[in-house]
């Protein structure tokens, strides 16, 4: 990505450079996060690389004429591109001859470049231009302006200021018209910095903050190898801007209105050195601050500027707004817009939630739906009318008769823009709500391909009209919220740098056919796909029970799925099944799919170990679907179970909500809030990081239903306690299905079969005859079995492979094992069947476990720090490991019988899968409840799950762990251990 953004800009118009936000487009990622890569590459922003390329020029210029006045070269810049105000070519011609002094002549004007450089011209007379460009300078915001005024003069450095109002209402470009003010007023010299953070990016996780804001030194943290600037130190001298400041923490808001106060800090890891800045903070909200933020620091901020909504502003200013959008998307499109009457009435009148940035994306919308017909038609202009618009826009013509007079004297006529008269200022070019300048060229480019190609007009109408409303949904998407990405280079230490390049190249055939992908399904797919090569490097089989209906339900999708396999196949040797081309299929169909309803997820911890979790998997996901609830370990059950009842109704979406728990106290919850609200609950403790993203993962695939999730964590992760509510059905009656060819032959022999064996067992049981020819579909006759029976197991002839329903065969059932595994599963339901359904399976990694004879040692944090510091030396985990085994160990032991301890921390911590099991000569103490002499250390990466799955089994049996305490070698122990299962 580094090499991606330094050969971009090495080809960059030197005139205008780019700038962040045109970075982040051409890279697809978030302005912020091209302002990292930046800073890391040592390149100045676009403000400095263009005094740099003028300044080039103004030597250049010198060097060829020495003796050149100051009209003169003025004049030749300009001649050449470079739009230079005369201020701003006094402060460059300062620059330059410091480096190497210029003769100085006097021009035809009698001024001298000498007395030029030190002539500091006023603008307009005193009149700033800075808030000009805001629609409603001298009206509705007239007040905030001469507020933002007093805040940037007041002696001797400004004062602090916070900005309120709702989102969109142009909170970020009153700050961003601020600085430029206290640049334009000498309050700031024009190289004083303008820095943007984002609070919503590093929510709740409070080290990130403080490191991301106040800088740390080498060592403070793992992988803080080098010292590292904060962004405080980075805005010394000049504006830090602080936009969604309610979402940080109570901890970061004290550590800033400590800032405040002594214009003090210490970097993260600093004990003595303190550091001193002089930085002017503007905050914005669009909460409630007597709610959102500490009284401390509201008291700090003595200047509040609440911003209008678009509904309190006068209709002139908005049809003055939408004038101005309407000529930039001209400008952007470089063709005449011809707009009906009725359609600026509408957009005046309709309810606009989003208020300023949603009008400039509905506007946007339309006109790039009209563009498409502008170009097949080969009209003079784009032309707009009423029917083209979205139906929340028609809407709007309804409340005319409220406003009859006032729209009558503001229109009586259509309307005409030219792209001639419309300048596109960087901030209003580049703002989350706009489209990239290159789409209207994308459009005419695809048109005039789709013709050399012999499609017609019709074709290509509706092809391209397709392609377009799928690429519309970026800006929809922009206006519901914007989440800043996980870098390709991050998700690649989970993956691997081959499975992203392959991603990359899939996601390539995807947009061909189906249009702009989310950048979720990047990540989504980069770790399913991952998952896939495991498991199939494994021998073991993918199965996906709706694989009939998504070819039918998601055709499109399918077809390009199968030639996104092909190209695995073609050039990288894998061949994936078809069960795995439905898999690809739903999440293709998903990213279009993106307002279904899904499983709510919730992570509820005792501390901010949730958060952590929490905020990883979105990361990783790229998506902000999990959600984190704390809990304090002072605060009363009662109410922590009513503020979880409240945290559900909000989450729910309608198809039920998934509890990830940290401790069995939780555990009850689920039932008491299912009885209580009516929405369907279900609760798995001990949960972890690659629980959490499990769980978001498959809550995202498109008609996930609660239990799809819950099965997917119980076959595929640890084996969990976990209490089961009901969803909005009474307690189903149990039922086997008996299946073969027909559902006449074998299928009823099985039956009569069980019958015979288990008796009375099978009292309240109910029996399926079922067959695999006829004339409906297997899949769908279990589902719709489902929704009426709790079906424990599929007996018979025929495997279907139905994804979470054991399956026990005709030869298993006429021994000894089949009847006890049917009378397990009628005793305690599928999970047994999950748990033992990979019994025989040895994974690598327990074959492969490191065993070890510990000699005596007295503590549990002794004993971890000598496991931890082995495999850290040995290059297993990362530095850091054992920490973060203590702090997991912290929220809750993992003891198996009282008699085996599993300690084990994030994946993120390992290089490369191991397991170390320790034999302690003597039991040592491990929790109030255990003495445990068999320590089992866990290091898995994210597919390591088989290897807990395995030795979880295997310590369950209380005489193999009697057994294995008794040894004394470790190659007694390794054989005891794997034959138990060969």
């Amino acid at each position: 990505m580094k090499d991606k953004l330094r050969d971009i800009i090495l080809q960059e118009n030197r005139k205008e450079p780019f700038t962040d936000m045109e970075l982040s487009d051409k890279l697809a990622v978030s302005r912020e996060y091209v302002t990292l890569l930046r800073k890391d590459l040592n390149i100045a922003d676009s403000r400095e690389r263009k005094k740099t390329y003028i300044c080039e020029a103004i030597s250049n210029l010198l060097a060829g004429n020495r003796q050149m006045a100051y009209r003169e070269l003025a004049q030749t810049l300009k001649k050449e591109g470079y739009q230079v105000s005369r201020y701003l070519l006094d402060k460059y011609l300062e620059e330059v001859e410091e480096r190497a002094p210029v003769q100085r002549v006097a021009d035809n004007t009698g001024t001298s470049l000498e007395k030029a450089s030190k002539v500091v011209p006023e603008a307009d007379g005193g009149h700033y231009m800075a808030f000009s460009n805001l629609v409603g300078a001298s009206g509705s915001l007239e007040m905030q302006i001469q507020q933002a005024k007093a805040s940037m003069l007041y002696p001797p450095n400004g004062l602090h200021c916070l900005i309120l109002g709702e989102t969109g209402v142009g909170k970020s470009e009153m700050a961003e018209a601020m600085y430029k003010f206290a640049v334009e007023s000498k309050r700031l010299p024009p190289e004083a910095p303008f820095i943007v953070f984002n609070c919503a990016d590093y929510a709740d996780n409070g080290q990130l903050l403080i490191s991301h804001l106040f800088g740390s030194v080498k060592g403070a943290y793992t992988g803080a190898v080098s010292d590292r600037k904060g962004l405080v130190e980075q805005a010394h001298g000049g504006i830090l801007f602080l936009d969604e400041v309610h979402r940080l923490t109570s901890e970061g808001q004290e550590m800033l209105f400590h800032l405040m106060d002594k214009g003090r800090f210490r970097r993260l890891g600093e004990s003595e050195f303190v550091r001193e800045v002089q930085v002017q903070l503007i905050a914005a909200t669009t909460e409630n601050v007597e709610t959102s933020l500490l009284a401390t620091f509201k008291r700090r901020i003595p200047m509040i500027i609440e911003m209008p909504s678009l509904r309190e502003r006068p209709l002139n200013e908005r049809l003055k707004l939408i004038k101005t959008f309407f000529g930039y998307e001209s400008t952007r499109m470089n063709a005449p817009i011809h707009v009906s009457m009725d359609v600026i009435k509408s957009f005046l009148l309709y309810e606009c939630l989003g208020n300023i940035g949603q009008l400039k994306s509905d506007i946007q919308v339309i006109c790039a739906k009209s563009f498409l017909a502008f170009v097949m038609e080969k009209d003079e202009c784009v032309n707009i009318d009423v029917r083209d618009l979205n139906v929340h826009v028609k809407k709007g013509l309804m409340k005319i008769n409220s406003k009859r007079q006032e729209i009558d004297t503001l229109i009586w006529q259509d309307f005409r823009f030219s792209p001639e008269r419309h300048h596109i200022s960087n901030n209003i070019e580049n703002d989350i709500y706009s489209f990239s300048k290159e789409f209207y060229g994308y459009i005419e480019k695809t048109y005039t391909e789709y013709l050399e190609q012999g499609l017609t007009t019709h074709e290509i109408s509706r092809v391209l009209g397709s392609q377009i409303e799928k690429k519309l949904q970026t800006v929809i998407k922009h206006v519901k919220g914007s989440l800043s990405p996980i870098s390709h280079d991050e998700v690649a230490k989970v993956v691997g740098t081959e499975t992203i390049a392959l991603v990359e190249e899939l996601l390539k055939i995807a947009e061909a056919a189906l249009g702009k992908m989310d950048a979720s399904i990047f990540y989504c797919l980069a770790i399913h796909l991952n998952a896939t090569f495991n498991r199939l490097k494994q021998g073991r089989e993918i199965v996906n029970p709706n694989l009939e209906d998504i070819k039918v339900k998601c055709s499109e999708e399918y077809t390009v799925a199968l030639a996104m396999v092909d190209y695995i196949k073609k050039y990288y040797g894998l061949e994936l099944p078809e069960d795995e081309v439905g898999f690809i299929a739903l999440y293709l169909h998903g990213n279009k799919e993106e307002d279904e309803a899904k499983v709510a997820v919730l992570v509820v911890t005792h501390g901010n170990a949730g958060s952590g979790m929490v905020e990883i998997a979105n990361k990783l996901l790229n998506v902000n679907h999990g959600k984190a609830v704390v809990m304090n370990l002072e605060e009363n059950p009662h109410e922590v179970l009513e503020r979880m009842v409240s945290v559900v109704h909000a989450a729910d979406e309608g198809k039920g909500v998934l509890l990830l728990v940290d401790m069995g106290s939780l555990l009850t919850f689920g039932e008491i809030i299912y009885e209580r609200t009516g929405i369907p609950v279900e609760t798995i403790d001990r949960v972890d990081t690659v629980m959490v993203i499990e769980a978001i993962r498959r809550s995202l695939l498109p008609g996930s239903t609660l239990r799809d999730v819950v099965y997917a964590i119980e076959t595929l992760n640890y084996t969990f306690k976990k209490t089961r509510v009901n969803q909005n059905l009474p307690k189903r009656q149990k039922a086997i299905i008996s299946l073969c060819l027909t559902g006449e032959g074998m299928a009823i022999h099985c039956s009569r079969l069980l019958k015979k064996m288990l008796g009375d067992k099978l009292k309240d049981v109910a029996i399926i005859h079922m067959g695999v020819i006829g004339k409906r579909d297997l899949y769908k006759q279990i589902q719709e079995t489902m929704n009426q029976y709790e079906i424990v197991a599929i007996i018979g002839s025929i495997d279907p492979k139905y994804y979470g329903i054991p399956y026990v065969s005709m030869e298993d059932l006429l021994n000894v094992n089949g009847k006890e595994q049917i009378i397990n599963l009628l005793d305690h339901g599928s999970k047994f069947s999950l748990i033992s359904g990979y019994h025989n399976l040895i994974p690598n990694v327990v074959r492969e476990a490191k065993i070890v004879m510990m000699p005596a040692i007295k503590t549990k944090q002794e004993l971890l720090k000598v496991l931890c510091d082995s495999i850290i030396k040995e290059g297993y985990v990362k530095p850091g490991y054992y920490e973060a085994v203590l702090e997991r160990e912290s929220m809750g032991s993992y003891v198996i019988n009282q008699k085996v301890a599993l300690p084990h921390a994030d994946s993120s911590y390992v290089n490369h899968s191991v397991v170390v099991i320790a034999k302690m000569p003597e039991p040592i103490v491990w929790d109030e409840e255990s003495q445990v002499s068999i320590i089992c250390l866990l290091a898995l990466d994210i597919n390591g799950k088989d290897g807990v799955r395995y030795l979880y089994n295997t310590f369950k049996n209380d005489e193999l762990v009697a057994q294995l305490e008794k040894l004394q070698s470790v190659q007694e122990f390794r054989e005891v251990l794997l034959n138990e299962q060969d």
